[in-house]
């Protein structure tokens, strides 16, 4: 009896500008839960789409060994690959209307009610009852009348989760699957998918041990488009199972030499007095009292949905509410006169939401040389000196290979390095990070963190750092501000 799901003999993927050190050859059995695990950029999600048929094949076989006559008619499905879904970061571009969406939009409450709801989204689907079973379980049904732009990363993600399970595919690919989501929802989606391997075949994609889901049975490595067969994950654990910590590299960092710039003389960076914020009759901040000062270093934390990106909206400038509420950003109040460009001016800032509708097609020495900016993109002329320093901070982060490639061709890890070096290279005096080391493997998260720790040795230097990892807190932080979400 053959008990093979799909089976990929001596494949040869057909991708213009790649070339593949070895055909991949490669089992997977009906029932297993695979894990493909790889540092970032080495091919993880290539080898998905190769799968979901996104790219065509030079030489060898795919077969799917799943797909007969019964299970055409009964998906309606002309091809197998249209029976596998795949949810990752940029699975949001699927969904209705998100493409034509931009970032600020969600803070401006008239355009808002043209996009759908999450409700318009789950009644959509074919197999209605399934999904609101799903949306329970994911704790998704107080979000049916929220609108699709306005939900945070984690409730976003959760949300394609379900609407990927509720078309009952042959296979699901989890790209970074606890990515975005805080740590009480990280367990329970651990769990669920311990459950669902019980009826449904799985693939996990993590760039490090860390982020492996206890489903996981079976293991295949990726290292620079070379696939190496592992087995179950007994065998990894034996022969490759390391504490991560030992791995970290030892940094010696040197920042680039920062343009001169007047920086003025202030002694708060941000005053929040009595913020009151509601949406649609949900109820974000309460009497909201914040201050920080020059020089503070800050951890803000809080559950998904809580109102982390909503209050650093205001910070930045994106949210026009802050016009009319008590907020006071480097020692001037807000409403006197100054343009969102002044405001940006002296602040580096880099999220998860920024990142999801960063998609200027441009090559990443632009897009890091757009921080001089402040745009998504860049649409002037940069000087040399603006040039080389991009570069210099593309060589700190090790991402100085990639300055000629297309920003849209990468992985969602090396953008996201991208932006954190387009986020630095302006040398800001407030550097706010909103889950900055976002599917990163080990041994960049070990970078990311030193080149954070040393920027902030700079007097003066004051950060905000979010995070849903405490582990992964900056040892420079010694300040707290939780937000709860409101009953």
């Amino acid at each position: 009896m053959n008990d093979s799901f799909i089976q990929l003999s001596d494949v040869v993927p057909r991708i213009y500008g790649l070339d593949f050190p070895s055909a991949i050859n490669w089992n997977i059995k009906k029932g297993e839960q695979w894990c493909v695990i790889g540092r970032n950029g080495t091919g993880k999600s290539l080898l998905a789409d190769l799968l979901l048929g996104r790219y065509g094949v030079k030489s060898g076989t795919i077969d799917y060994n799943f797909w007969n006559e019964e299970c055409r008619k009964q998906t309606g499905k002309t091809y197998p690959s249209e029976t596998i879904r795949k949810v990752g970061f940029e699975s949001a571009y699927l969904l209705s209307d998100y493409k034509n969406m931009y970032y600020q939009q969600r803070f401006n409450a008239l355009e808002n009610e043209f996009t759908p709801t999450v409700e318009d989204l789950i009644s959509s689907l074919p197999d209605k009852l399934y999904a609101n079973e799903l949306c329970e379980r994911f704790h998704l049904n107080s979000l049916y009348p929220k609108h699709l732009i306005m939900l945070s990363s984690g409730e976003l993600r959760r949300l394609l989760i379900v609407l990927a399970l509720a078309q009952h595919p042959q296979l699901i690919i989890f790209d970074n699957p606890f990515i975005g989501l805080d740590a009480a929802m990280r367990c329970e989606l651990d769990d669920f998918f311990v459950e669902m391997s019980e009826f449904q075949q799985m693939m996990f994609l993590v760039p490090s041990v860390s982020e492996m889901p206890k489903a996981t049975t079976h293991v295949l490595k990726s290292d620079s488009l070379h696939y190496e067969v592992i087995g179950s994950i007994k065998d990894f654990r034996e022969k490759e199972w390391m504490d991560e910590k030992t791995k970290s590299e030892n940094h010696l960092i040197e920042l680039p030499q920062a343009l001169s710039r007047q920086t003025n003389s202030y002694q708060y960076v941000l005053r929040m007095k009595n913020i009151n914020i509601s949406y649609q009759g949900v109820t974000l901040f309460r009497n909201l009292n914040w201050d920080v000062k020059r020089g503070e270093k800050w951890a803000l934390l809080g559950q998904n949905g809580s109102g982390k990106s909503t209050l650093l909206s205001l910070l930045v400038a994106d949210n026009p509410r802050a016009y009319s509420l008590d907020i006071t950003i480097f020692d001037r109040k807000r409403g006197t006169g100054e343009s969102i460009w002044d405001i940006k001016k002296p602040i580096g800032y880099i999220s998860s939401e920024m990142h999801l509708y960063f998609r200027e097609n441009q090559t990443c020495l632009k897009i890091v040389s757009s921080g001089f900016f402040d745009t998504m993109g860049l649409f002037g002329k940069c000087s040399d000196e603006q040039q080389q320093i991009a570069l210099e901070w593309m060589k700190l982060l090790g991402i100085d290979s990639l300055k000629d490639r297309s920003y849209l061709k990468l992985s969602s890890g090396e953008q996201r390095l991208i932006l954190l070096a387009r986020t630095m290279v302006k040398n800001p005096d407030l550097l706010i990070l909103d889950e900055p080391l976002h599917g990163l493997d080990a041994q960049n998260k070990s970078r990311c963190r030193a080149v954070i720790e040393k920027f902030c040795e700079q007097g003066g230097k004051t950060l905000i750092y979010v995070t849903h990892r405490r582990e992964e807190i900056p040892s420079c932080v010694t300040l707290t501000y939780e937000l709860k979400k409101e009953s």
